[in-house]
Parts: C-alpha cells; sequence; structure tokens
C-alpha cells in the first residue's frame, strides 16, 4: 500500500483576506446600527417612565464603539495569520461584541429597574 500524496497548500490571494474582512465588517455594521438605535430610543423610554436622570449614557456611548474597536482589533491581533485563523479571530470578536451587547441591555435594564424603585 501506498501512502495518499500530500495535498499541496493552496496560495491565498490578497483579495480573499479583504473579501473575509468586508464580510466581517458588515456583520460588526449591523451592531453598530443596532447600538445607534439604542443610543436614540432608551432616553426616550426613560423619559417616558419619568426617569431621565438615570439614563446610562456611558453604557450607550460604549455601545457604539466596542463594535468598531473590536473589528479594529481583531484586523490587528489576524493581521500577520493565515486566512482561517484570521476569520476565526474575526468571528471570535464578534462574538465578543454580540455578548456585550446582551451584557448592556441587561444592565440598562436593571439600571431602569432600580430607577423605578424597584
Amino acid at each position: 500500500m501506498s501512502a495518499a500524496p500530500a495535498r499541496e497548500a493552496r496560495a491565498e490571494r490578497p483579495g480573499d483576506a479583504w473579501i473575509i474582512a468586508l464580510l466581517f465588517a458588515l456583520a460588526f455594521a449591523y451592531d453598530t446600527v443596532e447600538a445607534v438605535a439604542n443610543l436614540q430610543q432608551l432616553p426616550l423610554l426613560y423619559l417616558g417612565s419619568g426617569i431621565e436622570a438615570s439614563v446610562p449614557w456611558w453604557l450607550l456611548i460604549a455601545g457604539v464603539a466596542m463594535p468598531a474597536s473590536l473589528f479594529l482589533a481583531a484586523l490587528w491581533i489576524g493581521r500577520r495569520m493565515r486566512l482561517v485563523p484570521r476569520a476565526g479571530v474575526l468571528l471570535v470578536a464578534l462574538g465578543v461584541s454580540a455578548q456585550l451587547a446582551l451584557f448592556a441591555e441587561q444592565l440598562a435594564r436593571q439600571i431602569a429597574v432600580s430607577a423605578l424603585g424597584g
């Protein structure tokens, strides 16, 4: 029996990395749009509830800045990696961005409940 011939590694094209980065940029942009919507709508909800002094502005601003910061950090970390590990780093950063968005939403809810006296 003879051993199977080893597969040659495919050469990566520079355009492939740009395509992956663009696809992840769209996903991070969606997270940013959600954060901007929260920045616009949450103060109105707090105003309607009569707790406008308790609006967590720091949390809303951090929510807008976080997706872009994570995307840039992932690009910087993966800058010398091959395509698949670079995509993995971007995927982990996207997951962290989603988790932080959920955490911020929960924190804003807890701030509102405590401001309402509950």
